[in-house]
């Protein structure tokens, strides 16, 4: 169990390296962009648009499984607050886990389908077209297994407090 949770602190602050490096490139490259606008230099940046793009994907999916990793995700959670600490919301909260176990799931199938098949390389810098949808593939495969980890977190839960209840009614 140690070793697991070490692996996933390595991979958070690889992931978080990550993005931070995605949104300096994306900030520096619409910076240089806008001075070569207002300066007599003519330089064709077409590129940029690639790279921006692809920066822009790989932030958004890894922010997402990095958001999922600390539970932070927006959720509405009226029943939650209204039922805390009951039977009800534990269920819920268990259900609620299976049912993002499955979406990612699929959405990882249909990530990891669209890159295997993708074949036809980028329109300008002409690399393959798997670079920007790898940051799919491990975006979706990051929030499924952290879906997964919620699934035994929420289980825990509710046994622990199926087990807490019998001992409070039996004393």
């Amino acid at each position: 169990m140690q070793f697991l949770k070490k692996l996933d602190e390595i991979i958070a602050a690889i992931l978080k390296v990550v993005v931070v490096t995605c949104l300096v490139l994306i900030a520096v490259i619409l910076l240089f962009r806008v001075i070569i606008r207002f300066t007599p230099i003519n330089i064709s940046l077409s590129w940029t648009d690639e790279v921006v793009e692809w920066s822009m994907a790989y932030m958004i999916f890894l922010t997402s499984a990095l958001i999922m990793r600390e539970g932070s995700h927006f959720r509405v959670d009226l029943l939650q607050q209204k039922f805390k600490d009951t039977k009800f919301i534990h269920i819920l909260d268990f259900c609620i886990s299976i049912f993002d176990a499955v979406f990612f799931a699929v959405f990882f199938y249909y990530a990891w389908d669209l890159f295997s098949k993708a074949q036809a390389p980028t329109i300008i810098l002409r690399a393959p077209r798997q670079v920007p949808y790898a940051s799919i593939v491990i975006g979706g495969l990051l929030l499924f297994i952290y879906s997964i980890r919620d699934i035994v977190v929420s289980f825990k839960k509710l046994r622990n407090f199926n087990t807490e209840k019998k001992d409070a009614e039996a004393e």
